[in-house]
């Protein structure tokens, strides 16, 4: 399974990125199919005081629909949650789970 972390508009932070490296290494408990996925935070810095962050994540399954989830907050650690969040329910309704895992 491949990550790929990007920030935009000036948005790096190296402890946000190697903790969502850390989460979304969780999701292969679903399933085996997760071939890539692509987180990606930008900033929203029209307003100024107001800055929000949006946080896109794709997940690409093998042989299925990919799922792509979009947040926006006012933190990006806090958007990254909202957006996972909704990313593993949607995943767990959509790809069967791994073999053992059904029966348990």
């Amino acid at each position: 399974m491949m990550v790929t972390t990007t920030f935009r508009h000036k948005t790096q932070d190296c402890q946000l990125k190697s903790y969502v490296n850390k989460i979304v290494e969780n999701l292969s408990f679903y399933t085996d199919l997760i071939n890539c996925i692509q987180v990606t935070f930008e900033a929203d810095s029209c307003r100024k005081g107001n800055a929000k962050y949006g946080c896109h994540i794709s997940l690409h399954l093998l042989g299925k629909k990919n799922i792509d989830i979009k947040v926006i907050c006012r933190d990006a650690k806090d958007a990254f949650d909202q957006a996972f969040n909704q990313l593993s329910n949607k995943l767990k309704n959509s790809v069967r789970h791994k073999k053992g895992i059904e029966n348990s």
